[in-house]
């Protein structure tokens, strides 16, 4: 099951507790390359009820306002948001912003994992814009079985362009140059449409073909500045630095035959994985890197291979080998190429590397009282979402912001300061249990060191074209 298709059915689950959800923007882009966004979202009381238990879950939708800027981050500059309470219990939460390039918002995290847009280079002059809508790659239920699941669900992408759309497989007005993508589970009419969308042959892929002549900015977008990110709870803006020390390049490009053991001279081209390697000088190791991003990719019949498919390994950690070479290699994954393609172009993405962290310690006494209970009464932690999920015999369970990569460090210690052996631990997302060698009592005291703002560097890599194996 893919990350956006868990997203997309913890969603359709929570709305078939929980009743309806709608989610409309409005994206209008100039020549120049500024623009705004208009977004409205419209969530039932019920559907706020059961997310408020996901305490810090990032595969949930932001139910205040807060958490909507939160999101956002530095992709616009918000000049309006309102945050209404409907008279049946649910909420309303509308705002407006800018943004001066397309870099500050084609770029942004919001924009690729929550308006799942973007923008790149579609060959021979062409430009296009690219809406993911897609619900499934297979191993769920189909549309017809989530309409009786999450009958309520509608999100609307709507792009309005500065030059004339030339092909697109959404919903279109020429005379105006705007497209909108449309998930809708309202009604069986509704429902039908939305089929042969996700379901037909472009499987939710949208897309939307531009002449890029009278646009006045390059592509492929390229990502060279470092972002300052602070902890969600104290972000409001992220602030552009140089990206001193870092550098990323293209090492390998690598594709798989399958060859048949029929006797039919034939062979199937498949699994096109992509090479990069992570650079850093002295005194600029970093504290970990995340998966490297994709933004642009054609072969040269002009086939957008960007994929949204993750690497086959977990590449964050730094090892010390990695650490003494001053070198780390990680892979990403692309669609596979047309059978007649000799070369892939336009090659651009980055890496997001975290370059330093700041950190607070936190002391929490007489833990079994706190276990089921948010917010805890510490600052620093309910900031995080921190909660004591429940003490099951030597098993600690918590639930944080950001997960285990949140806290660097967790000791439990008895009533005399000597400290519980570890025995392990496991967890997936914001959730993370510790296994310790005996039963937890509940007077032990929890000595944390949590991370609370972190330096994001983008260390950008690009290659013009590539011949293929």
């Amino acid at each position: 099951m893919t990350a956006t298709w868990r997203k997309t059915f913890a969603l359709c689950c929570l709305c078939f507790l929980g009743g309806c959800y709608e989610d409309e923007a409005e994206l209008r882009l100039n020549c120049d390359g500024s623009g705004t966004l208009k977004q409205k979202l419209v969530i039932s009381e019920r559907l706020i009820v059961a997310g408020s238990e996901g305490g810090g879950r990032t595969d949930i939708p932001p139910a205040t306002k807060e958490k909507v800027l939160e999101k956002i981050g530095a992709a616009l500059d918000i000049s309006s948001v309102t945050q209404t309470e409907l008279s049946d219990g649910g909420r309303m939460i509308e705002f407006e912003g800018t943004f001066d390039s397309v870099e500050q918002f084609f770029l942004s995290d919001f924009c690729r994992e929550t308006m799942k847009l973007r923008l790149a280079p579609a060959g021979d002059g062409k430009a296009a814009i690219y809406c993911d809508m897609k619900t499934s790659t297979g191993g769920g239920p189909n549309l017809t079985q989530l309409y009786g699941i999450a009958k309520g669900l509608y999100v609307n992408r709507t792009v309005h362009l500065p030059v004339e759309i030339e092909k697109t497989n959404g919903r279109s007005s020429k005379a105006d140059s705007t497209v909108s993508w449309i998930m809708d589970l309202r009604d069986r009419d509704a429902l039908a449409r939305t089929k042969a969308f996700v379901e037909g042959p472009d499987k939710g892929n949208g897309f939307a073909l531009l002449n890029a002549s009278a646009l006045k900015f390059d592509l492929p977008l390229q990502a060279g500045a470092v972002q300052k990110k602070a902890a969600p709870a104290e972000q409001q803006k992220l602030r552009k630095e140089s990206a001193a020390g870092l550098a990323a390049k293209v090492s390998w490009v690598s594709l798989k035959k399958k060859m048949r053991t029929d006797g039919i001279d034939t062979a199937e081209v498949s699994d096109l994985e992509i090479g990069i390697e992570l650079n850093w000088t002295e005194g600029h190791c970093p504290v970990r890197c995340k998966k490297p991003v994709l933004v642009s990719l054609l072969d040269n019949q002009n086939n957008d291979l960007v994929s949204g498919k993750p690497p086959s390994v977990f590449q964050g950690q730094i090892f010390t080998r990695e650490k003494n070479n001053k070198r780390k290699e990680l892979t990403l994954r692309a669609k596979t190429p047309s059978e007649n393609a000799t070369k892939l172009e336009k090659l651009a993405g980055y890496v997001e590397v975290v370059t330093d962290v700041a950190k607070k310690t936190v002391v929490l006494e007489n833990i079994g009282e706190l276990a089921g209970n948010e917010p805890t009464g510490n600052p620093v932690l309910d900031k995080l979402d921190f909660e004591i999920e429940a003490i099951e015999g030597s098993a600690l369970k918590i639930e944080i912001d950001g997960g285990h990569e949140t806290i660097t460090s967790l000791n439990l210690l008895r009533k005399d300061n000597s400290r519980l052996k570890k025995a392990g631990g496991r967890g997936w997302g914001n959730k993370y249990t510790y296994d310790f060698d005996e039963e937890i009592p509940d007077s032990a005291t929890c000595e944390l060191e949590v991370i609370v703002s972190e330096n994001i560097a983008r260390a950008p890599f690009s290659l013009e074209e590539i011949p293929l194996p």
